[in-house]
């Protein structure tokens, strides 16, 4: 994990969204154990992938996530974020037959705003602790991200 402090943090993800989306989704991956870090766009009440950085590799996760973070999404666009080390123990949500068991994610408002077009997270099939920080931080880098789901 990188531990710089936030604003050089958000310097640095500026200049690797520079490079690519999936260069700045893998530093955002970076600050956390989870394995998947994802941006979908919101089109007709659905999650479509627009880029899913794998820690591993694994081309299939851009096919798989909107799947798997179907019942996550809901209760996400429905509260503005929505933040779980293990999603099988959270009485908010109903996760039967889902294998996500850890998720930090919100939803991704236009500038100057409206209904929600995105949605930024972290996923794993593994129990992963959420920093305090990270959702202000998927918060800030948000704003440099709308463009790419609006």
């Amino acid at each position: 994990m990188i531990e710089i402090p936030f604003e050089d943090q958000l310097l640095t993800f500026k200049a690797r969204l520079d490079h690519g989306l999936t260069s700045a989704l893998q530093l955002l991956n970076d600050r956390t154990n989870f394995r998947y870090t994802a941006l979908h766009r919101v089109h007709l009440g659905a999650l479509q992938p627009v880029c899913v950085f794998d820690r591993f590799g694994e081309n299939r996760a851009d096919l798989q996530s909107a799947l798997l973070l179907n019942d996550l999404a809901r209760l996400t666009l429905a509260s503005g974020d929505f933040v779980s080390s293990d999603c099988s123990q959270d009485s908010r949500i109903d996760t039967s037959g889902s294998p996500i068991i850890s998720f930090c994610g919100l939803v991704m408002i236009p500038v100057g705003g409206g209904p929600a077009c995105g949605m930024l997270c972290h996923f794993d099939m593994d129990r992963c602790e959420v920093k305090p920080c990270e959702l202000a931080f998927l918060r800030a880098v948000s704003l440099l991200l709308v463009d790419y789901v609006d």
